[in-house]
């Protein structure tokens, strides 16, 4: 399996793991479960599990981190070139990639006519 088709296979929660593991904190668990930054949207994420009464979507917590890399630049998050290298680049939009797919498709899709009666 190519390293494409198993980022493309990760789960959210999944990539936040691997982003806080790998790019945060080195590769070291123990670091992960003692993480001390309250202020990163991944803290409470960090374990791959979803805390008890956590309402916002993983994919809009990575949507919220992406925005605080770029400093609130939204269209530097549509832009980002780190897709090799971050692995939660798939979901910056705060949507999954199948869904954004879907929904592009959808607006490129000719319109059927309606004429009134």
């Amino acid at each position: 399996m190519r390293q494409d088709d198993a980022e493309k296979t990760l789960s959210p929660l999944d990539a936040v793991r691997r982003y806080c593991l790998s790019a945060c904190m080195g590769g070291q668990r123990s670091l992960v479960a003692s993480c001390a930054d309250r202020d990163c949207p991944f803290h409470p994420l960090r374990m791959r599990e979803i805390p008890e009464g956590f309402t916002v979507r993983v994919v809009r917590v990575v949507r919220r981190f992406c925005l605080r890399c770029t400093v609130g630049d939204r269209e530097a998050v549509r832009r980002c070139t780190e897709k090799g290298v971050c692995p939660v680049w798939p979901y910056r939009v705060g949507v999954s990639p199948r869904k954004l797919k879907r929904l592009i498709a959808e607006k490129r899709r000719p319109k059927q006519l309606e004429l009134p009666f």
